[in-house]
């Protein structure tokens, strides 16, 4: 149950947070849910576990990806042409109940270093920015959030994602399915209150 709360509570905290900054996220998200569950490379939302190391295994001989810093819990995807500059993407998934409930990336410049401002992530988010505009349509809103800065968000059926500067060198984005986030979210709910009941 402690461990079921630990992914839980960020979630929860996010959710406040951006349906504070902003009500539509509310209505959006609450107005039902389509098929938008496409991520990127053949990957999407609700996809089963073994599927995903599966087409990680197709992905890879066909030299697309490889297996990024940290071991088996990090691809990395190199994009050349598409920017300024050599691109690596690098994912791994959230699985909740073995299917892709969330899907983290991260952005950098392979030439990024302290001295070379030109490839920081301030500098990336924007080009990134566009080239999610382009894929996943142009209606990006705006939040400032309050550890994270500026925070551009898109919710299109049960997908949202979030795109933002991660620090220095990375840009971030987050795809989430909200239709299983919102289920967590009632779970967790209804736990807390099953704590507060009296014992018999």
């Amino acid at each position: 149950m402690h461990s079921f709360r630990f992914i839980l509570l960020p979630i929860i905290i996010l959710c406040t947070i951006l349906q504070s900054c902003d009500s539509s996220f509310n209505t959006a998200a609450d107005d039902g849910f389509s098929k938008s569950d496409s991520l990127f490379l053949g990957f999407h939302l609700g996809m089963a576990q073994k599927d995903f190391f599966d087409h990680c295994t197709e992905l890879n001989k066909q030299q697309k990806i490889t297996q990024g810093p940290g071991g088996t819990t990090n691809v990395e995807y190199r994009i050349v042409g598409e920017y300024d500059s050599e691109i690596s993407m690098r994912f791994f998934p959230t699985f909740i109940e073995e299917k892709i409930f969330e899907m983290p990336v991260t952005y950098s410049y392979v030439a990024w270093a302290p001295w070379n401002r030109q490839y920081w992530a301030e500098e990336l988010l924007p080009k990134v920015l566009e080239k999610y505009k382009e894929v996943y349509g142009d209606d990006f809103k705006l939040i400032n959030h309050p550890t994270q800065g500026k925070v551009y968000y898109k919710i299109d059926g049960k997908r949202r994602i979030n795109l933002f500067v991660k620090d220095e060198q990375h840009v971030q984005a987050v795809f989430s399915d909200l239709k299983v986030e919102k289920r967590l979210k009632e779970e967790f709910e209804k736990s807390q209150l099953e704590e507060k009941e009296p014992s018999n």
